[in-house]
């Protein structure tokens, strides 16, 4: 039976229905964020080992095309265990938790906090000494996010131990320290620390803890100035784990916020040369619809390089560069979406256990049409993590709400407080806004739409006029009254060519409706039986919810 793969969960108790049957009665619901986010957290509490203090798995190897066992890894401990603390804690910013994943997530806190050695840094016991500086890295992007939903003072202490601690370990030279462990023998690998950065001045925004400033500049003029690397013209000249896409996008994210912090880094050249890096991602390394290479050179799809793609473009836009919510939308809508694996009892998985520990996961090897493309690999659980950080920076970026207006900047089903939005794009030109507040909206308009194609059917009293370049500016004069924005989706069929093979595509707005020729054994894109007799979740099956974080 072919796989059709539903954008969004009908309700909470379908959660495990994401791929429904095909009667022709079931109709497919429009993209909510929170539902992938959802299958991800299962996935995880399916991904940690009862018997070994609930260390997680990274590894699924896959064996002639089929997942065949879980297996752990070198990269458990900080890297896996770090990933899976952010991702339960971002988590249940967008879903309520149920006290299964609030103890899963109680677990992996107390094994992440076991690793620290008597050197005040996360240790490997498979390594005999200090984990990957890059593992520190996962480490300290959950330690964060746990202290910022938490602020307990005990687990601030410990982090500034752990930069402290980081800092000695360092080699200091001139205005710049580095890490030599981290070096391969044809360069530096300065991102494979670097990827620090970003957590650790997350870390100084929330305590204004000085050393963190200081460690995060230091590290950050290593990767910027003394790795050669990144060409000022943003161009990586390395391959492989030395042009880790994602590795070197969060790193320049985390440089980016390092030079808006304060210290001493020119933020003019910071912010041209991380435009630059995410251009020549995007015209050499990465599909409109944003599937992304995990390295440079690499032909397969990494999830956790689709969301450093969001997270780099996230941070340019911050600096005035809006035309980038464009990408972001399309990413979200379809590649960061169908890397997930749903319902798995097609890939004649014979252990139960590896089939709950997949299900939920997202792919680190996807072709655009299909999840494991490789015949024999492996299906990393890092990128479980970077498919939940994927959703949530999207979900916690759709709205921005100020004292003065309301920002609708991704037209997809969100909401907060103070307005609901009901998207049902793709199958209709329509989103449906339900202001609980009179404060002036401002929508964000794709770029294929101008604002005179909008019509707009509103309560009496409804003033609309241009706001910024491509965005409408909704006047509300009373709360909770509907507002229908309607309009023309532009269909198009293209053939792209993405890692050397040619793929025909078919758009509606801003989503792809049919992608091919399908791949196998795990074929995705399978929407081409969509229908246009949908409903979107307005009031849904999941309460919306403000995030207490922020990244």
């Amino acid at each position: 039976m072919n796989r059709r793969k539903f954008l969004s969960l009908a309700s909470s108790s379908l959660a495990s229905q994401v791929f429904a049957k095909t009667e022709p009665s079931l109709r497919p619901e429009t993209l909510d964020l929170r539902q992938p986010v959802q299958l991800g957290v299962q996935c995880m509490t399916h991904r940690m080992d009862p018997d070994e203090r609930w260390r997680p798995w990274f590894a699924i190897d896959v064996k002639d095309w089929t997942p065949f066992r879980l297996r752990h890894d070198v990269w458990d401990f900080g890297d896996t265990g770090g990933r899976f603390l952010e991702a339960f804690i971002e988590a249940r910013q967008m879903v309520v938790p149920n006290p299964q994943t609030l103890a899963c997530e109680q677990k992996i806190r107390r094994f992440v906090n076991s690793l620290f050695g008597p050197d005040g840094v996360i240790g490997n016991p498979e390594l005999k000494g200090p984990d990957h500086m890059f593992a520190q890295g996962s480490a300290l992007y959950g330690l964060v996010t746990d202290y910022e939903d938490s602020r307990d003072p005990a687990l601030q202490a410990r982090i500034e131990h752990f930069i402290v601690s980081l800092d000695r370990m360092a080699v200091h030279e001139k205005d710049y320290l580095w890490f030599p462990q981290v070096a391969t023998p044809i360069a530096p690998c300065s991102h494979m620390a670097a990827y620090q950065v970003l957590p650790v001045v997350r870390f100084y925004e929330l305590t204004g803890y000085a050393p963190a400033l200081r460690y995060a500049e230091q590290l950050s003029r290593w990767a910027f100035y003394y790795d050669p690397t990144v060409t000022p013209e943003g161009v990586i000249i390395k391959t492989g784990w030395e042009g880790h896409l994602h590795a070197w996008m969060d790193t320049f994210s985390g440089i980016i916020r390092c030079a808006r912090a304060g210290g001493e880094l020119d933020q003019v050249a910071v912010l041209e040369r991380s435009r630059r890096l995410y251009e020549w991602v995007r015209a050499n390394y990465c599909s409109r619809f944003g599937w992304v290479a995990d390295s440079v050179g690499s032909k397969t799809c990494e999830t956790d390089t689709i969301t450093s793609a969001v997270r780099l473009a996230l941070e340019l836009i911050k600096a005035g560069h809006v035309a980038y919510w464009n990408d972001v939308e399309r990413y979200v809508r379809n590649q960061l979406v169908e890397n997930q694996f749903g319902e798995v009892s097609n890939l004649r998985i014979q252990n139960p256990v590896v089939a709950r520990g997949l299900r939920g996961a997202f792919e680190s090897y996807a072709d655009p049409n299909r999840l494991i493309a490789l015949k024999n690999g492996t299906i990393e659980g890092c990128c479980i993590n970077g498919g939940i950080r994927g959703f949530f920076l999207a979900y916690e970026h759709a709205l921005a709400e100020n004292e003065e207006m309301i920002r609708v900047n991704l037209l997809v089903n969100c909401g907060n407080r103070n307005l609901e939005v009901a998207s049902y794009m793709p199958f209709e030109g329509r989103i449906d806004l339900y202001p609980r507040t009179t404060k002036p909206l401002l929508v964000r308009l794709p770029d294929w739409l101008e604002p005179h194609a909008v019509k707009i059917d509103g309560h009496a009293g409804l003033q609309v006029e241009p706001g910024e370049a491509n965005h409408l500016r909704i006047g509300v004069s009373r709360e909770n009254a509907r507002v229908t924005l309607r309009f023309n989706q532009p269909e198009s069929r293209m053939e792209t060519v993405v890692a050397g093979r040619s793929y025909r595509v078919r758009w509606r707005g801003d989503t792809v409706v049919d992608l091919g020729p399908a791949g196998q054994p795990y074929p995705i894109y399978q929407r081409a039986s969509f229908r246009s007799d949908h409903a979107p979740m307005r009031n849904g099956c999941l309460p919306y919810r403000r995030p207490r974080i922020s990244w």
